[in-house]
């Protein structure tokens, strides 16, 4: 995705190259060199690539796949 369609706030599926599967986070902060996100979903092989502190990433624009939709219902 291209840094003016991301939303600082909303939650995105990103695809990480060094990363087995998407982990998926909240969008902190926009930076000339990717977004920081707040990572909320991951997959267990990847814990030791996420910052044991604060849970934050460094993901690039390419890497971000799509916004993930907290206000989706079932009928």
């Amino acid at each position: 995705m291209n840094k003016e369609a991301i939303i600082v706030g909303e939650n995105y599926e990103c695809r990480k190259q060094d990363f087995a599967r998407p982990i998926i986070g909240e969008v902190l902060q926009k930076t000339d060199e990717g977004c920081i996100v707040n990572v909320e979903r991951f997959y267990g092989l990847d814990a030791d690539k996420i910052d044991e502190v604060d849970g934050k990433v460094l993901i690039r624009y390419n890497e971000v796949a799509g916004i993930v939709s907290s206000k989706c219902f079932f009928s």
